[in-house]
């Protein structure tokens, strides 16, 4: 995969280019976060120690960084996310026989007492300013090689990147002031330390407890179509057990938009329903076969969709709202009491549902794709899913986000056919959580008609109030 442009994870795209550029021409314009080859837990234990024989990072190429843009931050900060690593993996007994009869003092007191020992110096002076696989055990080296020197998702240079993100926030982190080196300005002390140490040890986990299917470790044929019909850059991910490489590659994606100029989304792979869609919208002449699609009228109409204007996203859910007070009128249903019903009974929600399988608690295999526009209402001109039943067509979609953009933060986030979920960056205000379900509603109105029988605006609105996804479906 491409790299990102400066910070670390850029350092590492010219340490591991020809990596990446093999990635790329695995197939046109598609890529694979998740390696079948990669080390696991489970074959880490037939690995000899050939197969880790090279370097995981080297501090020159940073100080080269900092050198060339005039950064005014002591060279020593270049060892800086190299010594966090160093210091989990010491204090988790990931260190090889070979280095614990060099350095075993170094280890035991960076466990006693870590404020006592600089590993920065002790990588700088003792390893040369760089970091080996050949340094840890078995199991050290197998996750080292799974997370640190793959570049696959996740990946700990682009972490690193993504704490730096959290640390200076987006204005300031995507601000010319570090010249896309912001990670070498966070401060060196034991709240950067505990801030990775815990995404460290998350990756770690999955890493222990991963899962693939192996029916799925390719893409099928109509994951293919649908990545051809999309025309951008997509990175297939198989069916697996824990998301935590699509999240992380999600995460990765969205940093990098910023500047690279696209919207990532996620999308259900082998969902034959949506390329219907898809082809239904952008496509309607087409009498073929789905699979057979027009190319060039799909990018005529991205094009329409993409130049017309439409209607002002609130004009239009109040227009739908007024639709489901009068359906609820020729239902004999009372609003007030039936529909809108008391704020009660809701539950946090921050995790995505659509791409999950409850039939083998796996994820569907899916599509992360970076759809080439600059606003994230915007990608239904690539994704125009609707237009059936109550699912609002492709102005109707642009219109709502668009609103709930502006409104809320809301970026669209993973779909499949007749399912939409958005991410926010913090839950709606408990004061406008029932105006805000409301208007969800007259977009979507099986998310509560389709729901359970005690389903009401009320309860989704005590959900909405404490969660940062929202999810809809339409029957």
């Amino acid at each position: 995969m491409a790299g990102i442009k400066g910070g670390v994870t850029d350092v590492y795209q010219k340490i591991l280019a020809h990596d990446a550029d093999a990635l790329l021409d695995k197939m046109n314009g598609i890529s694979f976060v998740v390696d079948p080859d990669r080390q696991d837990a489970i074959t880490r234990g037939t690995l000899s120690n050939d197969d880790f024989d090279g370097e995981m990072d080297d501090a020159s190429y940073h100080i080269e960084s900092i050198e060339e843009k005039g950064l005014p931050i002591d060279p020593i900060n270049a060892y800086n996310h190299m010594a966090i690593y160093l210091r989990w993996c010491m204090e988790h007994d990931l260190m090889g026989e070979e280095f614990l009869k060099e350095y075993g003092e170094v280890a035991k007191q960076v466990k006693a007492d870590p404020a006592s020992v600089d590993l920065r110096e002790f990588i700088q002076n003792e390893l040369d300013g760089c970091l080996f696989f050949v340094l840890f055990d078995q199991r050290g080296r197998a996750f080292a090689g799974n997370y640190y020197g793959g570049g696959d998702s996740p990946y700990y240079p682009a972490d690193v990147d993504d704490n730096a993100l959290r640390f200076f926030g987006p204005e300031r982190y995507h601000s010319n002031e570090f010249q896309d080196e912001a990670y070498l300005f966070i401060p060196f002390d034991e709240d950067y330390y505990q801030a990775m140490a815990k995404v460290i040890e998350e990756r770690f986990t999955n890493w222990q407890g991963q899962d693939f299917d192996e029916d799925t470790l390719e893409p099928s044929e109509l994951a293919e179509a649908l990545m051809e019909y999309l025309d951008c850059e997509c990175t297939y991910f198989p069916s697996m057990k824990d998301d935590d490489p699509i999240m992380s590659a999600y995460s990765y994606a969205k940093r990098e938009s910023v500047k690279e100029g696209f919207v990532p989304v996620l999308i259900k792979a082998d969902d034959e329903t949506l390329l219907e869609c898809l082809v239904m919208n952008a496509d309607p002449k087409n009498d073929a076969d789905i699979y057979e699609f027009d190319l060039k009228t799909v990018t005529e109409y991205r094009k329409k969709m993409l130049s017309t204007s439409f209607k002002d996203g609130k004009a239009v859910l109040q227009e739908l709202t007024g639709q489901r007070k009068e359906e609820a009128e020729d239902d004999d249903m009372d609003w007030d009491e039936e529909i809108l019903g008391e704020m009660e009974g809701g539950y946090e929600n921050n995790r995505f549902s659509c791409y999950w399988d409850s039939d083998t608690d796996m994820t569907y295999p899916l599509i992360l794709a970076k759809i080439p526009v600059k606003n994230p209402w915007e990608i239904f001109a690539y994704l125009p899913f609707g237009n059936w039943n109550d699912c609002p067509d492709t102005p109707q979609l642009m219109a709502a986000a668009k609103y709930w953009f502006e409104q809320h933060g809301a970026v669209p986030v993973a779909m499949s056919h007749d399912e939409l979920e958005f991410l926010l960056p913090v839950p709606v205000p408990k004061e406008k959580a029932v105006d805000s379900v409301v208007e969800l509603y007259s977009f979507c109105p099986d998310v509560i008609d389709q729901g359970p029988e005690d389903a009401t605006v009320g309860a989704l609105a005590d959900v909405l109030r404490q969660s940062t996804v929202w999810y809809l479906w339409w029957d």
